[in-house]
């Protein structure tokens, strides 16, 4: 109990420092600027300071709290569904949270958006809500068939979807909705495919893999976003993928 208290107070102290990082890095201002401007340089100089300074109090936080810090660090790697849901017990959702959250950030960065406000305790919920809701068909991906983890999968990208709708994830509101499908459906995706290959953690290497995958195929992903029925439409793309994919 004490170590579930601590883990949850490590992650929702990380995003508390998150949020403070992600508004001075929001103010700052990289561009040439004439000798008018000086007061505005000057407090682009200051968030640089206050940006690396609670960077560093987070690791120190997470260092002098947590049981285990390296479990709060390191590449962001994609595993499978047994790692989250299955093998591990209740470590595996703070594993789940823990990737998710590094993976959505890389993904994010690798779609122009690099300072997007995303926290890792919001992943809890998802997590639940996939045990909750998809208990059967996370079940069902024991068997290893394709199909079954295709299906899986696609739920766990609806639910990663949903989860962060109402959030602004991208500067761009047009393209928000379909961005933020394409982002989760890659992370989904990659963890697919770690479930189907038994692959290893391999730092980025499956999301860079998924996230070009569907990227490649923008008219199969726009009809998913448009079905009616989203669960069927993405897990026949996932299904489709998952076999053909290092």
């Amino acid at each position: 109990m004490l170590r579930d208290i601590q883990n949850d107070f490590v992650v929702n102290l990380k995003d508390r420092l998150r949020d403070v990082r992600h508004l001075i890095r929001a103010s700052r201002q990289d561009v040439k600027l004439t000798p008018h401007e000086l007061p505005e340089f000057m407090l682009d100089k200051v968030a640089r300071v206050l940006d690396k300074a609670f960077t560093s109090a987070e690791t120190v936080s997470i260092s002098l709290i947590s049981h285990d810090p390296t479990a709060h660090s390191g590449a962001p790697e994609a595993r499978s569904l047994a790692a989250y849901f299955f093998e591990n017990g209740d470590a595996g959702e703070a594993l789940f949270c823990r990737d998710a959250y590094y993976l959505t950030k890389y993904l994010l960065k690798a779609l122009h958006e690099p300072n997007a406000l995303v926290h890792e305790a919001g992943f809890a919920s998802v997590h639940a809500t996939m045990i909750r809701r998809h208990a059967t068909l996370l079940s069902a991906t024991k068997s290893g068939d394709p199909k079954a983890i295709a299906n899986a999968c696609a739920a766990l990208a609806i639910e990663l979807h949903a989860r962060y709708r109402s959030t602004a994830l991208f500067t761009q509101q047009a393209t928000d909705q379909t961005r933020s499908f394409l982002c989760f459906s890659a992370l989904a995706l990659a963890i697919g495919l770690a479930t189907y290959s038994n692959h290893q953690p391999d730092g980025e290497k499956l999301v860079e893999t998924t996230l070009l995958a569907l990227q490649a195929r923008p008219e199969k992903l726009e009809q998913a976003i448009m079905a009616r029925d989203k669960l069927h439409a993405l897990s026949d793309l996932f299904a489709f993928l998952i076999p053909h994919l290092p």
